[in-house]
């Protein structure tokens, strides 16, 4: 009789054992797969980056990409903006933090903003290179987290001015501008908004852009450091039309 209890004790032991480790796998399967539908599978980004920057290295020799019609299909609800929505001009920047030549045209491209205010309105697309700009998607990432507490702008301004990227860098940053660092870190530490990322990345793909900066002026394509005047003569030109 105490074998049979013994047993029986070791049965339901077991038995238990067998089931809280059923309702593990299962939880851990259902929560990863809900982080998954909610903020995107991490690595999708980077295969994304990897399909542009094989599309950018073959397209280095190709002609530039052809103006955009529909330029409108590229403008997403999640963009910054900036300007009037109903101004003369569009334009829309493709851009990578840590890219020379926008670290280099970010000056000119204030100017410009700041001088054609009233007639302009900007729509900003992350399109980081990550295979050759390490720091790129983080701070794209970051930027994104900064966009969802209304503050993309200054911290899009903080980061080309400063040109530090590391992540000590990007939570500095965020906390110099009075962020929610708790609601910042939540936000860059699970991704949250790299689909929004990935959606640049393909809209970059779909119009066969071939390195940043690139900007759209009206559908009209325009790549690498612009000056001011060139700017002044490409928006003049839009005003008269």
């Amino acid at each position: 009789m105490p074998q049979n209890s013994k047993f029986w004790k070791y049965f339901f032991i077991t038995s238990l054992s067998l089931i809280a480790l059923i309702i593990v796998f299962f939880l851990s399967f259902f929560i990863y797969y809900s982080v998954q539908l909610k903020y995107g599978n991490s690595l999708s980004i980077q295969n994304i980056a990897s399909q542009y920057e094989k599309n950018f290295s073959s397209s280095i020799d190709k002609d530039a990409p052809q103006n955009v019609t529909d330029y409108s299909k590229l403008i997403q609800k999640f963009n910054p903006t900036q300007g009037e929505k109903n101004a003369k001009i569009t334009i829309i920047a493709f851009l990578d933090f840590e890219c020379p030549y926008c670290q280099a045209s970010y000056n000119t491209f204030k100017h410009i903003l700041e001088k054609y205010q009233p007639v302009t309105q900007v729509i900003f697309k992350n399109l980081p290179l990550a295979e050759i700009h390490p720091n790129a998607l983080n701070a794209a990432i970051a930027d994104s987290c900064a966009h969802e507490q209304n503050k993309f702008w200054e911290y899009y301004n903080a980061l080309y001015t400063n040109k530090q990227l590391d992540k000590d860098s990007l939570y500095y940053e965020a906390k110099s501008l009075d962020l929610d660092m708790i609601k910042f870190d939540t936000c860059f530490t699970s991704n949250k908004y790299i689909n929004n990322i990935e959606k640049d990345l393909e809209d970059a793909v779909s119009i066969g852009l071939r390195g940043t900066p690139t900007y759209l002026i009206n559908g009209e394509v325009l790549e690498g450091d612009i000056s001011a005047d060139e700017w002044d003569k490409l928006i003049i030109k839009n005003l008269n039309k």
